[in-house]
């Protein structure tokens, strides 16, 4: 078995049954905008972020009503597709961050850390210590793009931020 060297952690919040953990979003004029609290679903393609969260931090829309997510009603939940200029997550600097948000104003989801932000990382989680451990993912499994509408693989912008 090969062992995986974990160079970065983060921390996470055990609320219920969920893991959540707070990466940080720089806005246009290079300071934090509001803070994320996302739960981390590995099951999730894509980072789901309420409309109003997205509003508030000025993620700039960059395909309407382009993203189809299944599972949350019969018809499923149609989303736009943003885009967070940069965002921290455990030591990582990511740019250009795709995330959906739901089309309606009125509904409100669960904001989840998806696996546009996760597959780019080999990660493990210690439970009794609340840490997450991440080392950017050298290789992937296929070269072909998972995700359509607008996504895009950040596994190029991945940079050990100079910041944290």
């Amino acid at each position: 078995m090969n062992s995986v060297h974990y160079p970065n952690k983060g921390s996470f919040v055990i609320n219920g049954n969920k893991m959540v953990i707070s990466p940080i979003s720089i806005d246009s004029s290079s300071r934090p905008a509001k803070d994320l609290d996302l739960i981390i679903d590995t099951g999730a393609f894509i980072t789901l972020i309420n409309r109003t969260t997205a509003e508030v931090n000025g993620y700039k829309i960059i395909e309407e009503k382009s993203c189809h997510i299944s599972g949350f009603s019969e018809k499923g939940l149609l989303c736009d597709l943003r885009i967070i200029p940069t965002m921290i997550f455990c030591g990582f600097e990511i740019k250009d961050v795709i995330i959906a948000t739901p089309a309606d104003g009125g509904v409100k989801v669960s904001e989840v850390l998806g696996m546009n932000i996760l597959e780019n990382f080999d990660f493990g989680f210690n439970l009794t210590k609340k840490e997450i451990y991440i080392n950017k993912r050298t290789n992937f499994i296929s070269d072909k793009p998972r995700y359509q509408s607008g996504e895009v693989n950040v596994s190029d912008y991945c940079t050990k931020s100079s910041a944290l």
